[in-house]
């Protein structure tokens, strides 16, 4: 009967002799059959499956929100992959995996970038994640920091400035570390050190442009502009700009 469970059936021949005929379970047989044919039987195998595909779905819609190139995109999944036993809110694990393969590529994405498309995800549990992820991995410590070059060369591309304005942004950039409050965020550093260099620039950036380029405050970059005016002649490189140049910047 199909369905039932094996059964074992006693016979009698015109002889005389008793045997015993056992009925095979059908949907066992069928089970061995799909097998037989290459079928993946296994739940578990397939649920597990599906989970990394719903993961890879999500980590390329927040990538692709974040106008990611693919390379990124694939190795952010790889790292969820790796660490999904390790952190168990999915939405602070894919966030912590793209900024990992962010930094991993040279890409100056912040913390705070990446949570604005994680769906809730707080930017300290992420910075945790984040933290927790380099510990297990044994990836290099600098991957948790910024440097404000490194905003003020993406901030400036972003802006579609001139070869000669990205380099002195970032040489600008560096050379801030002693003149600079350190209570000031590389990322706000950086975006006044670019407003500072486009003001210097044919192409002359307003506060607003970098605002909205940066997402910072114009406070913030006001604020910042004050600290870094006493040592401007020290900080803009003199192959872009000459003492004469910078006395036509306004004063804080």
């Amino acid at each position: 009967m199909w369905g039932c469970d094996d059964c074992c059936s006693r016979y009698q021949t015109s002889d005389g002799f008793m045997y015993n005929h056992v009925t095979k379970n059908a949907s066992s047989s069928s089970d061995d059959n799909l097998q037989n044919l290459g079928f993946d039987l296994d739940v578990g195998t397939t649920q597990q499956s599906n989970a990394s595909f719903d993961d890879a779905t999500i980590i390329a819609s927040m990538s692709d929100r974040l106008s990611l190139l693919a390379t990124v995109k694939n190795q952010a999944t790889e790292i969820s992959e790796q660490i999904k036993g390790q952190i168990n809110i999915p939405n602070v694990r894919f966030a912590a995996s793209i900024y990992i393969a962010c930094r991993q590529n040279g890409m100056a994405l912040s913390i705070k970038d990446i949570s604005s498309v994680a769906d809730g995800a707080k930017q300290s549990k992420i910075t945790s994640a984040v933290r927790s992820v380099v510990d297990k991995l044994g990836l290099p410590p600098q991957l948790m920091h910024i440097r404000a070059a490194e905003f003020a060369k993406r901030y400036s591309t972003e802006l579609q400035m001139n070869s000669q304005a990205i380099k002195a942004a970032e040489e600008a950039a560096e050379r801030c570390t002693d003149h600079v409050n350190r209570s000031r965020a590389p990322s706000s550093v950086a975006a006044t050190v670019v407003y500072i260099i486009s003001q210097l620039s044919y192409e002359k950036k307003l506060l607003k442009d970098i605002r909205d380029a940066t997402g910072l405050h114009e406070n913030t970059i006001k604020g910042t502009y004050k600290d870094l005016y006493p040592y401007l002649s020290r900080i803009i490189p003199t192959w872009f700009a000459n003492a004469n140049d910078l006395k036509r910047l306004r004063s804080p």
